[in-house]
């Protein structure tokens, strides 16, 4: 370890560059990008076997896996190597894009690409620190620690004290940020129905509202893209450079870069995802029902030309049948389906024979919810730290290399749950995203939990956990809100003393938000609420009812006991015992009482009694 260095390489944004996302599969392929690109950067520059974070025993080229950085000890300093490379595969990337396009544009062809450029080209910012190991004197030399901070230092070797330093200078250097002019002053003509043209100038991009969109007319969108791209792009949308990468980017370049990823390009929709529990239904019916398989195959190959309506390779589907999204399937939302995608028109009366012979076999899909789950890791910079109160030895390269393989094994195991249908987003080190049925997010967020404490439990001297926020949202709620939500609930688990939770939220159609928080060893009240709702132990109105009286009791909680049990002994019937249900709620309401920080306790359990109920009422509705 003498002649090495200890090099650490990240780059941003990555948080805006993924959450500004209007769809699924823009979610994904940004998810995607950001892990490729270093993935991508350790190969090319053939330095696997030189680093420390991540560890990734499992290649898997269809998840998004690495993270936006990598660790790793070298002999020489390799960091403008590093950066070059970096900017080599974006461009590579964003490239691909352009010439796969190959947008109609004449004249102003030249232009335009010149805008696409400012905006992609230097879009995202490459760090690198690489430093010389250092001992501890020369540790406490360079940063002058006062003595006082000396004590309980749980450092192994000269490692320990490098990476710290090296950490500490590389968040200095991503405090600044180069400036770059992005002020567009192009215009284009716009060509209005009644056949008047004009020049304008182009607004803010539709999907993340950051740049001005590329100058040309959307409006007429047909004449620039080709029709096979021309249906990716939704009406009223127009896009920068850097969303117009994350549109195409999987079907110009990571389509050509393997084969498994062409699937990728028919990622599950919000429809499909609330769909998943009328696919598994809709999946036994065709099983003993020849004719009801025959005909959804014939629909299959009448609408295997239109976009977005085939989802073929993914959530573990196999057959035809059931490759048709589920949006097709809810009557609800035809209105709206058939005005977006004026291209189902001619398949309108195929569509409606299909529903009416499922209704006939009793399947009729009305699920209007999905979920979205974040997770991820707690305190993973005191796991690291060179004073560090939850690691049980001192910090050093073995440690920090079984650490990394530790957070590794975590990913792909609870990408591995078999138990569920769902489709991950991003999965790597302790970091997690997918979409769910709302009557599954809870259940698998627990088992994470648990396979995070049993992953890492050896090496801690306080119990490993994760915190989470899943949100429950309409499908019909612009993504970016839900994900928005969804940011701000795993904020809300990660604020309570100890860390450790979950903020499970509904966002209704008018986009309200109903959240509650527990702990992960409190997580079972809800559990045993829900399964009284299902059950019908417990009546829909129960919490609304109790919710209505408990505003006026301004926090007398001996009061709202007393109205819970009689509520519970008047109402709940069934296998549930009622002094069981009462027995659960207090308690925890009692230990959330202990660790909430903003939310008042009994206001969060009837909030938990909302989410329970409307979980409930969901899953008995395909």
């Amino acid at each position: 370890m003498q002649n090495e260095k200890l090099l650490i390489f990240t780059f941003s944004p990555v948080q805006g560059f993924i959450l500004t996302a209007r769809k699924p599969r823009d979610l994904f392929t940004a998810s995607y990008i950001v892990s490729y690109l270093t993935e991508e950067l350790i190969r090319r520059t053939k330095i696997k076997e030189k680093v420390i974070y991540p560890q990734l025993k499992c290649e898997n080229l269809t998840l998004a896996n690495y993270p936006n950085k990598f660790i790793a000890l070298v002999e020489e300093n390799i960091c403008e190597k590093l950066k070059k490379e970096f900017g080599k595969i974006w461009e590579g990337i964003y490239e691909s894009v352009w010439r796969g396009l190959n947008l109609e544009l004449n004249e102003q062809k030249e232009k335009v690409y010149k805008q696409y450029l400012k905006h992609v080209k230097n879009y995202f910012t490459a760090f690198c620190e690489c430093t010389e190991l250092v001992s501890e004197e020369e540790w406490k030399k360079i940063l002058e620690i006062p003595e006082k901070e000396l004590k309980d230092l749980k450092a192994k070797d000269n490692y320990a004290y490098t990476y710290d330093l090296t950490e500490r200078i590389l968040g200095a250097k991503k405090s600044w940020r180069p400036y770059r002019n992005l002020v567009d002053d192009l215009e284009y003509i716009q060509e209005k129905e009644n056949g008047e043209k004009k020049k304008v100038h182009p607004n803010g991009c539709t999907m993340c509202g950051e740049r001005l969109h590329l100058a040309f007319d959307w409006k007429n969108k047909g004449n620039v893209f080709k029709k096979e791209d021309e249906d990716h792009i939704r009406k009223n949308e127009k896009l920068c450079g850097v969303c117009l990468v994350k549109r195409f980017a999987i079907k110009y370049y990571f389509g050509k870069v393997s084969e498994k990823l062409k699937k990728f390009w028919n990622f599950p929709s919000t429809e499909e995802i609330a769909g998943i529990k009328f696919k598994e239904k809709l999946e036994e019916k065709i099983e003993i029902k020849p004719h009801l398989k025959a005909k959804l195959e014939g629909l299959y190959e009448k609408l295997k030309d239109t976009p977005y309506i085939l989802r073929e390779g993914l959530l573990g589907y196999e057959k035809k049948a059931l490759l048709i999204d589920s949006e097709i399937f809810r009557r609800e939302g035809w209105k709206a389906l058939f005005k977006e995608a004026e291209y189902l028109g001619k398949h309108k009366e195929d569509i409606e024979n299909i529903y009416k012979l499922l209704k006939e076999e009793g399947l009729e899909h009305k699920n209007q919810y999905y979920s979205i789950l974040l997770s991820d890791g707690d305190s993973i910079g005191n796991w690291l730290g060179i004073k560090s109160d939850i690691r049980n030895e001192p910090l050093s390269e073995e440690f920090h290399k079984k650490f990394s393989e530790k957070l590794s094994e975590y990913a792909k195991d609870i990408t591995s749950i078999k138990d569920f249908t769902y489709q991950t987003i991003y999965a790597g080190g302790d970091d997690f995203m997918g979409f769910f049925h709302p009557a599954d997010v809870v259940e698998f967020a627990k088992i994470c939990a648990e396979i995070f404490t049993e992953r890492l439990k050896e090496k801690a001297l306080k119990t490993p956990s994760i915190s989470g926020g899943a949100v429950i949202a309409h499908v019909k709620i612009n993504l970016q809100d839900v994900l928005e939500k969804a940011k701000f609930l795993e904020k809300r688990a990660k604020s309570v003393e100890g860390k450790g939770a979950l903020a499970v939220g509904v966002m209704t159609r008018n986009a309200s938000l109903t959240y509650f928080i527990s702990k992960w060893e409190d997580i079972d009240t809800f559990f045993l609420f829900k399964e009284a709702f299902k059950s019908r132990e417990l009546g829909q109105n129960f919490g609304y009812d109790l919710a209505k009286v408990a505003v006026y009791l301004k926090n007398r909680k001996e009061v709202f006991y007393s109205l819970l049990k009689r509520a519970l002994n008047r109402k709940a019937k069934g296998e549930i015992k009622p002094e069981n249900l009462y027995a659960s709620a207090v308690c925890f309401i009692e230990k959330t009482k202990t660790y909430l920080k903003e939310e008042n306790p009994i206001e969060n359990f009837l909030n938990l009694l909302y989410v329970a109920r409307f979980v409930a009422k969901g899953r008995s509705e395909l």
